[in-house]
């Protein structure tokens, strides 16, 4: 998506900030009423931080932004967290994304809305990626859908009605958390054979560092390559030893997608995330045959697989949405 500079043309407009705490990137972004992104900062520096040095992270972030675009009338702040979270309170639970040990049981909207001195709304990052999805993208023209993005980690979003569905606490849409495998490797929750710790970013890192095959692909490379991102670089392009390495996780994103479809039910999974991307490209022909040779006719004949359109700004773009949608219901 294209990020335009309003600067001091949009004074009379009301703008959102948008903060996706990513469990590799942290995007801080502003939002206009008319949910155009305005400005953006990235960085990759938060993941190893505490929460008192991440949030004062996020904050700079936001005061470059403001300074960037002085005299504009900031509404509040929608606030994206990589990992489950308590909703009615605004606080972390003992896991997610992020390499701290400090995570567990933060009052983090309480903390963010000190730091910055406006409303705060903090919800799961896929919820929001995911609402952002139904209002602008490849869920516009649906009503009950299940967002899946799989990334440095797994997560997912459930609507129903095109209502966000959270669950008791606010931590349903946890699909990374569904155990596919129970001999499968220890997951950062502690269960063993979570579809995040076979699947993910993570977990492709984990299979990278225990395959003799992949030691022999990366025995060139530097230490500090990408080499998730190489892996599935030649995957894409026929590499033999690549596409063979990586072919079981069709079987298991098959069996995720399954799951799924019997429990929810949906009109369509919405796919996003970097790797969410590249797998639906690797594996969707082998996806469709499982699901049609064990799924009911008529379920796989009106349920769709999408690719989300809005890519890696969705988060922020679904923070925004949060704020926007309280200011109007105040």
């Amino acid at each position: 998506m294209k990020v335009s500079r309003s600067g001091m043309s949009s004074l009379a407009k009301k703008f959102a900030l948008g903060i996706d705490i990513g469990g590799t990137k942290l995007r801080v972004g502003l939002v206009s009423e008319e949910l155009e992104l305005v400005d953006l900062l990235i960085t990759k520096e938060h993941r190893i931080l505490n929460p008192e040095s991440l949030i004062n992270m996020v904050a700079d972030c936001i005061s470059q932004l403001i300074d960037r675009h002085q005299g504009i009338e900031l509404i509040g702040a929608g606030v994206g967290y990589p990992g489950p979270i308590n909703f009615p309170d605004g606080s972390t639970f003992s896991y997610c994304n992020l390499l701290s040990s400090e995570w567990n049981s933060i009052a983090l909207r309480e903390m963010i809305k000190c730091k910055i001195g406006l409303p705060t709304l903090l919800d799961n990052d896929a919820n929001l990626a995911g609402l952002a999805e139904m209002r602008l993208g490849s869920g516009q023209n649906l009503s009950n859908v299940v967002y899946l993005t799989i990334s440095t980690g797994i997560g997912g979003a459930i609507f129903i009605d095109r209502k966000i569905y959270r669950g008791f606490l606010g931590s349903a849409g946890e699909f990374g958390h569904m155990v596919i495998d129970i001999h499968g490797g220890e997951c950062k929750c502690g269960n063993k054979g979570c579809f995040m710790s076979q699947a993910s970013g993570l977990g492709l890192e984990k299979i990278i560092k225990e395959s003799s095959s992949c030691s022999f692909l990366f025995s060139n490379q530097e230490d500090n390559d990408d080499y998730v991102k190489k892996l599935l670089d030649l995957a894409i392009s026929g590499h033999p030893s690549a596409l063979e390495i990586i072919q079981p996780l069709a079987d298991q994103i098959s069996a995720a997608f399954l799951n799924i479809l019997h429990i929810l039910n949906p009109e369509a999974i919405i796919v996003g995330g970097s790797l969410g991307k590249v797998f639906l490209h690797l594996f969707s022909p082998s996806i469709n045959q499982y699901l049609k040779s064990h799924l009911p006719k008529e379920l796989i004949d009106q349920t769709r697989i999408l690719e989300a359109k809005l890519g890696d700004v969705n988060g922020i773009l679904g923070g925004a949405i949060l704020v926007f949608d309280d200011l109007e219901r105040r």
